[in-house]
């Protein structure tokens, strides 16, 4: 009999694919927030704009408010205070144009009407020159009619008192100081005048001052 030749079988390898997982490790990008740019050149040009804004419109409202009270001092005929408040708006708000214009041409109509302004002479005129010149805000032609009776009259409690208010409203301070307390001093009923002025309310927060407004003037002003 003829053998069977055994086949030698050997053992095959398993043909099923071996599937290698592949962990695909996603490298994830680590996405950093933009960076929100801050905005302080904004922020300041818009707190500037707002600040200017906000003087403009100050500025604005003061001149129509002076405009304001120099045509009631023109309808009033009055017609030195509606004058020298016209000048004061064309000097100090220029920018107000048609103010500005309106204001040269009522002032005209004014100077056509009031003709040359008499020159004050007596210390009773001097003082009422400048009691009109501060009504109108005019603190420098005040000064100068002021300043004029004080040469006639130095030991007058009714000029000194008047120099203080016209000082006060132009600024100065220790000058204000200054004439008040003499002003005091030759008439103490002027401390109850002085605490009700309101030109020197910018004087207040002085000790000096509260001490002359609450006392007898024996207070220095230093």
């Amino acid at each position: 009999m003829a053998k069977k030749a055994r086949a030698n079988k050997r053992p095959t390898a398993s043909k099923t694919p071996v599937t290698t997982k592949r962990t695909s490790v996603a490298k994830k990008k680590k996405r950093t927030p933009a960076k929100k740019k801050a905005p302080r050149k904004i922020a300041n040009s818009a707190a500037k704009a707002a600040r200017a804004a906000e003087t403009r419109r100050k500025k604005q409202l003061k001149a129509v408010e002076l405009y304001e009270r120099a045509m009631v001092a023109l309808q009033r005929r009055e017609l030195r205070v509606a004058a020298a408040r016209f000048r004061k708006l064309i000097q100090e708000f220029p920018e107000e144009r048609e103010l500005h214009e309106r204001s040269r041409r009522y002032l005209e109509v004014c100077e056509r009407r009031r003709g040359p302004a008499p020159i004050p002479e007596t210390l009773e005129e001097r003082v009422y020159a400048a009691t009109l010149a501060l009504n109108a805000g005019s603190e420098q032609e005040a000064l100068q009619h002021l300043e004029a009776a004080l040469v006639e009259a130095p030991d007058s409690e009714q000029v000194q008192y008047m120099l203080a208010v016209a000082r006060a409203a132009a600024g100065d301070g220790s000058a204000a100081i200054k004439h008040l307390y003499r002003a005091i001093e030759l008439n103490p009923d002027n401390r109850f005048l002085a605490r009700h002025e309101a030109s020197f309310e910018a004087l207040h927060d002085q000790e000096a001052v509260r001490q002359m407004l609450a006392g007898p003037p024996e207070c220095s002003t230093s």
